[in-house]
């Protein structure tokens, strides 16, 4: 009962870092939007823009909430990067984090979201930490050499 008024530390978001390519070339001074949506239906927007090079950087998002003392409630975040390329958006991650701790999968694949705005989305999946028989999932225009999966790319 009286885990409904405690507030508790919820992780929704490592830091993000990454460069915005478009045909091999470093994009300079483009908007690159991140959404973050806990259960509690509260969209936390914040955006930077690239550098010369085109890298950019997101802090990592922390909140303190009620929800996690509701055992009713499955925690997960919606997590959503983009960049808006000819009037289309273009998704640097597409994901939804589970639990209220930081995954390491998650941080290590947000702490290099190197993309190029020509490739195509692919849905992938990589180790879960905590329960091999089981997998994250993700979308992005991004690619890492190792850890994942590719089962879809659209065109």
């Amino acid at each position: 009962m009286f885990g409904f008024f405690k507030k508790y530390d919820v992780h929704l978001c490592p830091e993000v870092k990454g460069q915005i390519l478009k045909e091999g070339k470093a994009v300079a001074g483009t908007e690159v939007i991140r959404s973050l949506t806990y259960v509690d239906n509260k969209e936390r927007i914040d955006s930077v823009k690239t550098d010369n090079e085109g890298y950019f950087i997101f802090p990592e998002v922390n909140i303190r909430s009620k929800m996690p003392g509701n055992f009713m409630v499955e925690h997960t975040t919606r997590q959503i990067i983009f960049v808006e390329d000819e009037d289309q958006k273009r998704p640097l991650w597409l994901s939804t984090h589970t639990g209220i701790k930081p995954v390491s999968t998650y941080n290590k694949k947000l702490a290099s979201l190197n993309c190029d705005l020509t490739s195509p989305l692919a849905h992938f999946e990589f180790t879960h930490e905590y329960n091999p028989d089981r997998r994250h999932s993700a979308a992005s225009i991004c690619r890492w050499e190792e850890d994942f999966e590719i089962y879809k790319i659209e065109e």
